[in-house]
């Protein structure tokens, strides 16, 4: 960019200094005595009214004057010496008026005195001196006329061209061809204009000078119309060539993001297909539009059977109303994205747990399309967290429920029992003597009678009512008392149970327990902690009151008692 700029520049002021060389020399060789008023009205009409008069040539920072009459014509009349000083006056108040740089006015003034130089060195050198006297309208004079209008337009137009290249970096042969190849037309019709006027003046006297404006405004006018049209033509042509370019433009976008959506849909091929989780396209419906190998291994089906259905036909009875809930607020954009547990209905007939993960795709009109099913089987987590659930809810040694299971279901079991006209009861009992079996038979047999009595308490209450093993030797029950039961009556179902057992000898010992009992009061509603609360202090009264003895028989032949205080 820089070494063009500085071969420009070069230029511009080697062409100046000849411009300049050449001025000097005409200056300096000009015939005042051949000048009269006629050259001083031509002159002044020159540089006032031809450096007003211009046209601009498109696309390029340039000017095109109808001077080119008066300097044609100052030629024939007054020689080559007189029309290098009136161009180069010319073409320095031209450049007054369409540019501001200074290097801008000695650059288009040197260009005219160097062309026009040229053009009469050119014809002085062929024709002689003077011009004019080559005939009326003789086939020389024809030929001066026209020589002297091509080598001003190739000089002229080719210094010209040669800036304009060097300033856009192109050929001299691509903008001279482009800009100023059809300029040539101001060239002639100068020169005949010119010519015309020269044997009017030779024929009529000096007032045929007076013809000279019209003459001129007829070709200005000529050809500003010409220029017009040129620029008109132009414009379309530049708009065509814009168009051309934004169809190409376009035509590349589209092939881009052609390619672009193509690779798109290979990776969502690829990852759709070969995901580690199942997925699947849904329609609107709850039809399966497609699925992958993943999925069909999940729920045991093949590809054509699940195609063939929908996902209500698969998902568990308990579970659809949720999920057509979930899809409705997709549809209304209440969320972007769903995702949630539940239960599908594998092949063989088992539960399969599913994090499922929804979303909506909408198409170009913003009309749901299908959804987005995203399935990741979550079974075995499921599994583990049952195992872990019942381990924290269960006492492992007597699969009853231990104090955190008792607590978690107890609340709520309470609250439903008076619905159905029964009356609430805790029951607190403890085992007595198991520190004297623990110390002579051993904790293993301690756990025996722990076991022995928790199947005891599950054989005397029914399914509905709560077991529990809070721990140690405390064992409590939660039921729930018909009309026709007491607390007794239960405590006393429970004495015959341990008493059947115990007549089976099949221990050195005997199982006997103290029991407290606390009935709900429904004028004082009590929580279930406070029913615990009472239901063991009762327990301890008993088992104060109760005879001390060792459990151990001493010749094992002695029967437990259970003396129960409610």
């Amino acid at each position: 960019m820089l070494n063009r700029t500085r071969i420009n520049q070069t230029y511009t002021w080697l062409v100046i200094a000849v411009g300049s060389a050449v001025v000097a020399s005409c200056a300096y060789s000009l015939p005042v005595k051949q000048l009269n008023w006629r050259f001083v009205l031509l002159a002044l009409a020159t540089v006032i009214i031809g450096a007003r008069v211009s046209i601009q040539i498109p696309r390029v920072k340039a000017h095109i004057s109808v001077s080119d009459t008066f300097i044609f014509l100052t030629l024939l009349l007054f020689g080559g010496e007189a029309a290098v000083l009136v161009a180069a006056a010319e073409a320095l108040c031209s450049s007054l008026r369409i540019s501001r740089r200074v290097e801008t006015y000695f650059f288009n003034s040197a260009v005219m005195a160097v062309a026009t130089f040229l053009t009469f060195t050119s014809l002085r050198l062929s024709f002689g001196q003077p011009l004019t006297d080559q005939g009326n309208y003789s086939v020389d004079f024809v030929v001066v006329l026209c020589m002297m209008a091509v080598v001003q337009y190739a000089t002229n137009s080719l210094l010209i061209a040669t800036n304009s290249a060097l300033k856009a970096g192109e050929p001299i042969w691509s903008t001279w061809r482009k800009n100023f190849l059809w300029t040539s037309f101001t060239y002639l019709a100068g020169a005949s204009a010119a010519g015309f006027i020269t044997r009017m003046i030779g024929s009529v006297g000096s007032f045929a000078f007076i013809a000279t404006l019209p003459i001129i405004a007829i070709v200005y006018f000529t050809y500003w119309t010409y220029m017009k049209n040129v620029e008109a033509a132009a414009a379309q042509a530049e708009q065509a060539r814009r168009h051309v370019e934004e169809l190409n433009r376009h035509i590349a976008e589209q092939e881009r993001m052609s390619k672009a959506l193509q690779e798109t849909q290979e990776h969502f091929r690829n990852a759709f297909d070969y995901a580690a989780i199942g997925m699947a396209l849904v329609s609107i419906q709850g039809s399966w539009l497609r699925v992958n190998r993943s999925l069909c291994e999940i729920l045991g089906y093949s590809e054509r059977e699940l195609l063939r259905s929908n996902f209500q036909a698969i998902t568990h009875a308990e579970d659809v109303r949720n999920d057509l809930a979930n899809l409705y607020r997709l549809l209304q954009d209440e969320t972007p994205t769903c995702q949630v547990e539940k239960r599908y209905m594998h092949r063989g007939g088992e539960i399969v747990w599913a994090l499922n993960s929804i979303s909506l795709v909408r198409d170009a009109q913003d009309n749901p399309a299908h959804f987005i099913f995203q399935i990741q089987d979550i079974s075995e987590r499921k599994r583990a967290e049952a195992a872990l659930h019942s381990l924290s809810l269960v006492d492992e040694l007597t699969g009853l429920y231990n104090r955190r299971g008792f607590l978690a279901v107890a609340e709520q079991h309470l609250a439903a029992i008076p619905r159905t006209d029964k009356v609430p009861l805790i029951l607190y009992a403890d085992l007595d003597g198991l520190k004297t079996i623990n110390d002579s038979l051993g904790h293993l047999e301690g756990d025996r009678a722990l076991v022995k009595t928790a199947e005891i308490f599950k054989e005397t209450f029914r399914n509905s009512d709560i077991v529990a093993r809070l721990g140690g030797d405390e064992f409590v029950v939660l039921a729930a008392l018909g009309p026709q039961e007491t607390p007794e009556s239960l405590m006393a179902r429970l004495q015959e149970k341990l008493n059947a057992n115990n007549t089976l000898r099949s221990r050195p010992y005997d199982l006997s327990v103290s029991i407290g009992v606390a009935q709900l009061d429904s004028e004082n509603e009590r929580s279930i902690e406070e029913l615990l609360v009472r239901a063991d202090k009762a327990m301890y009264t008993n088992k104060r009151r109760k005879r001390s003895r060792d459990v151990l028989r001493a010749e094992f032949g002695k029967v437990a008692r259970i003396e129960a205080v409610a």
